[in-house]
């Protein structure tokens, strides 16, 4: 499968490639199986109320390997997490409104959690996107949230992996993510050929 990947990234538009390997395919994860995958997100969308066709899988749980520019198209495992993108401009907004206010409050923050509010800052928020995994408990939401990724982690085909949500304010936000990502992927393909 990675052969194959590595010859799409040469030739078909970047746009075209994040459709066909992350955001309209049957992630990986779920070896095939449409009806568990659909059955998934319709209780995950159930918990967290978002409609199931705003859920969508990324990362290895999605290809069957790792499209992060710097983990080298390292393989799904055992250990690997589950990477789910939720498109919703309502929590976008809730989380940067969040964010954008919390004053003295960042102080009160264990250190990683500051990190994540400045990456945030410095990066995430212009693509349109809200990095859950570090951040969830102070969000609004999050206790909710943090109760039914917990729950979905250990349904099938999981069993017992941690389930990451990144928020992103709309579709275009979501492929123009995936997409700056894959042409870095290209780039570096390019340069050691």
């Amino acid at each position: 499968m990675k052969d194959e990947f590595l010859y799409d990234l040469i030739d078909l538009p970047i746009s075209f490639l994040a459709s066909k390997w992350i955001l309209e395919r049957i992630p990986h994860v779920f070896d095939g199986d449409t009806e568990l995958y659909i059955q998934w997100k319709e209780e995950l969308s159930q918990k967290i109320h978002i409609d199931s066709s705003a859920i969508v899988f990324t990362g290895s749980s999605c290809c069957g390997f790792s499209l992060n520019p710097r983990k080298n198209y390292r393989d799904f495992a055992i250990g690997s997490d589950i990477d789910v993108a939720l498109i919703s401009q309502h929590y976008f907004d809730i989380s940067w409104h969040t964010l954008r206010n919390l004053g003295t409050r960042y102080y009160d923050l264990v250190p990683r959690q500051r990190s994540a509010v400045d990456d945030h800052v410095n990066r995430l928020i212009y693509w349109g996107t809200i990095a859950t995994d570090k951040i969830l408990g102070i969000l609004p939401f999050g206790k909710e949230w943090l109760i039914a990724l917990n729950e979905m982690g250990q349904k099938k085909p999981f069993e017992n992996r941690t389930v990451n949500i990144r928020i992103y304010k709309d579709f275009e936000s979501l492929r123009d993510y995936q997409a700056k990502n894959l042409d870095k992927l290209r780039h570096k393909l390019l340069e050691n050929s």
